[in-house]
Order: structure tokens, then sequence, then C-alpha cells
């Protein structure tokens, strides 16, 4: 059994693309390195000995719970490069990653706010949650038997959020389709988010959807997938999941996805097993659509919400809490 409308949106996925990768990032398997020797950058060309390539290139960020997949199509100026990409990333997801208890490079992630001293972060023996009398980050809802999480992102520029997704479908492409994504090669060359940008001021959006629960993705999921020649729908999807989220870019493609320019098109979230079958979730499944197009580096507000059976010692709690 799948709920009716999702099942639509795979039929849609099903018969409009191809999948060219589709995964999990198992943190148990054996190390895999995709690419072969002698290494060239797939990003900037060279190879040795112009470039070198000693540093562990991560396909997918290790922040995210990627220790298996690595690649050697990044050298190590490249590398260097796409940290700042990716520092958005990890700054933009912190509290969810945290409260999701997703396993970065050493332990788990944590969540502090600007410029706050509270703190979120799993220990040794399960979470700990600090708390200072003036900051109120953490407050208990017990009418609804949730704890309400408000804190401020470390700042970070949305467009680097995007420009760090769009290099971890780069990193995913077949080598005959890279001919297609010369323009997005071009703009992760660059060292800011602005120069080169594949798209003008707008277009750099990005489906999201959340799954509650404890960490429903417990193993990050990738898919990369590739429109069928006779249809009107953008010709590369690129799908991430992991602890209670997913993302979903189109990737930057002007060269193949101009002639859609003047058609009105529809295009749907790429479904996962929960919006299949969201019985197996904890409670409904939530959409979104984020514009990650902002180049400024910002800090943003965010309230998480996380539901809980019971409160052991209620009076005590009543009082650090309230």
């Amino acid at each position: 059994m799948v709920e009716a409308k999702a099942m639509e949106f795979m039929n849609f996925y099903a018969d409009n693309y191809e999948a060219l990768v589709f995964r999990d990032l198992d943190p148990q398997a054996e190390k895999e390195i995709l690419g072969e020797k002698p290494s060239t950058c797939r990003f900037c060309n060279e190879t040795q000995p112009q470039v070198s390539f000693s540093n562990d290139a991560h396909v997918i960020p290790a922040f995210i719970g990627n220790k298996t997949l690595f690649s050697r199509y990044e050298c190590d100026g490249c590398n260097s490069r796409f940290s700042a990409f990716e520092d958005d990333l990890a700054k933009m997801t912190m509290g969810d990653r945290a409260v999701g208890q997703v396993p970065k490079r050493k332990g788990f992630a944590s969540l502090k706010s600007r410029g706050q001293k509270s703190s979120f972060e799993r220990g040794p023996n399960g979470v700990i949650i600090k708390q200072y009398a003036d900051e109120g980050i953490f407050n208990l809802d017990t009418d609804n038997a949730h704890m309400v999480v408000t804190y401020n992102t470390q700042p970070y520029r949305k467009l680097g959020a995007y420009k760090a997704l769009a290099k971890m479908a780069f990193t995913l492409l077949p080598n005959e389709e890279l001919v297609n994504f010369e323009r997005l090669r071009t703009w992760l060359l660059e060292t800011d988010v602005g120069t080169h940008k594949v798209y003008s001021e707008a277009g750099h959006w990005c489906f999201q959807t959340f799954v509650p629960g404890a960490s429903p993705f417990a193993k990050p999921i990738i898919a990369l997938l590739k429109r069928k020649e006779a249809v009107d729908a953008p010709y590369m999807v690129f799908f991430l999941a992991f602890g209670n989220w997913t993302y979903q870019i189109f990737v930057p493609c002007p060269e193949l996805d101009t002639r859609l320019a003047d058609k009105t098109i529809e295009v749907v979230v790429y479904p996962h097993l929960y919006m299949l079958q969201p019985w197996l979730a904890k409670g409904p499944v939530q959409h979104a659509q984020l514009y990650l197009d902002e180049q400024e580096r910002k800090s943003e507000p965010k309230t998480l919400r996380i539901h809980y059976d019971a409160i052991i010692g209620a009076d005590s709690a009543t009082e650090e809490w309230g």
C-alpha cells in the first residue's frame, strides 16, 4: 500500500527520469573511492604534478554522515575552496543535525545558538542539554508534550549552501555528462558565491521535507536522476536525505534546460519512503520550498519542536525549564 498522491509523484519520476545513482551511505561499509589513477581534477582540469591529491575528498560531506564515499576527482586546492561552501550548508543545518543526532567525522553534531552558551549535544550516555537561566533557548510546552528549541543559526550564505549541494551533484556525474555542465563547473571554480553564477538573481531553490521521529534516515541517502529525452522537465535532479530531512535541487544546466524557459512545466518532489507510506513516520511529513539566492552571510532565527513521552521528576523539571 502507498499514498496515492506520492505514487503520482513516483510515476512522474519513473516515466520521465532514469536513476544514475541511488544508494545509501552505510558507515559500516568499506571505503569506496570514485575515479581512476592517475587522478585528474574534474573541477580545474589539472593533474599531478601541477596539483596534489593528498586529502580525502568526500563526495558527500562528513558532517552529513558520509564516512565511506570519496573521490579522486578533486584536487587539494579545489577541496580547500569547497570547504567554505560546505561550511555554509553545515551552519544552515546545524540545529537540524544536532536534534536528529546525525554523525559527523568524529562524534555527533551539536547545537549552540549564536552568541549564547546553552547547548544541545550528545554525550556518552545520551543527549546533554545545558540551559543558562538568562537565555531561554529550551522551553517546555507541557500542553502538547513538546520541548521547544528557539535559537539563531551561525551566520551563513544561503547561496553558499546551494553551491555545496550543486558541487555534490557535479561530483556524482558520469564522465560523459560533464560536457553538459560546463557553466556549473565554471561557477564552482570561484572562491565566492556571486561570480559566474549559472542563474541570475533567482532560481537557486530547493525542495525540503521533514520526517518526524528518531532519525528516520539513519544512513545518508543520495540520488542523481537524469531526464529522458522526450519530456519537458529539468535535465538533472539531485536528492539528499539524512537525519530527519531531505533536500532536492534541479542541478543547474542551462545548456540543456534553456528550451524550458518559455514553457509552463510542473515539477514535483521526489518521493521517499515516508511520503509513499506516511504511516511509517511518527507524524505528518512536512514540505517546504527553500529559496537559497542570498549571497550575504546572515544569521536567522529557527524553532524546533521535539516531542517527549514523559517527564521524570516533574516537580523539578518544571522549575528548571520554566
